[in-house]
């Protein structure tokens, strides 16, 4: 009776990791598609899902995504994002919904990286801390 119950119990941990693998190679793929595309200290924003698509990125403020420094293509989507700024003071990044910082949207963490569920028109954005 043991030997039956180790046999199907092993069995079943064999099933489950069948079934695992594939999950954490996609894990991994959508890790890779972030490597290396945001420089440290900036803050990055794409078109794509997981830092794909065109890019937009700063290392300071922009009080206009479409007419500031970094000027991101008219009517630019954001589908992912990533603050890969450093840690400590001003770390944080506020982001609005239009330029000249009106419409707060929300504030990104250091080191914070996301998907939007589609893509979500941004407009300005500052460091705080």
């Amino acid at each position: 009776m043991n030997k039956v119950r180790i046999t199907v119990a092993g069995m079943a941990v064999a099933g489950l990791a069948t079934v695992l693998a594939p999950v954490a190679a996609q894990a991994d793929t959508g890790a890779a598609a972030w490597q290396g595309s945001c420089a440290k200290g900036d803050f990055c924003v794409w078109s794509g899902k997981d830092g794909t698509g065109t890019r937009c990125a700063w290392n300071g403020d922009d009080p206009d995504w479409y007419g500031g420094s970094v000027q991101c293509k008219p009517k630019f989507l954001v589908a992912s994002y990533w603050n890969n700024g450093y840690t400590g003071s001003y770390s944080k990044v506020k982001v609005y919904t239009l330029a000249n910082y009106k419409y707060y949207w929300g504030t990104i963490s250091a080191g914070k990286r996301a998907n939007f569920w589609e893509g979500q028109p941004m407009g300005s954005h500052k460091w705080v801390n």
